[in-house]
């Protein structure tokens, strides 16, 4: 999952755990669950009939939603954060040319790949 490289490239909190979980029970999306070190989890949910790259934006949207809640007790809610607006806001995952991309919510401007930041 390219979000996991971004979370581990720039010391964000990782899963404890990512486990298969059919916790939505339906044929028409792929369901897992992130499991915080604390023992909190919550449910990530891809549509099967979507592209591959609207599924990978989805899912980074989803997981940095995750790492947003995990940062948040340290006071950081910027991950990752945007180098156009330095402590302003977190950048927003993006279907950019093709490729899931990481842009500047504020003026769309894509900034990196989702799995290359750091």
């Amino acid at each position: 999952m390219p979000v996991l490289r971004d979370l581990r490239r720039t010391g964000a909190p990782l899963p404890a755990r990512l486990e298969d979980s059919d916790w939505d029970q339906s044929t028409d999306s792929a369901t897992a669950m992130l499991w915080s070190a604390g023992g909190s989890g919550v449910g990530i949910r891809v549509f099967r009939d979507a592209s591959l790259v609207d599924q990978v934006v989805d899912v980074t949207d989803q997981v940095q939603e995750w790492a947003v809640e995990e940062l948040a007790v340290s006071g950081r809610t910027d991950w990752p954060p945007c180098p156009k607006h330095p402590g302003t806001h977190p950048l927003r995952a993006e279907r950019h040319d093709g490729a899931a991309w990481w842009a500047c919510p504020r003026d769309g401007t894509p900034v990196a790949e989702v799995g290359t930041v750091g």
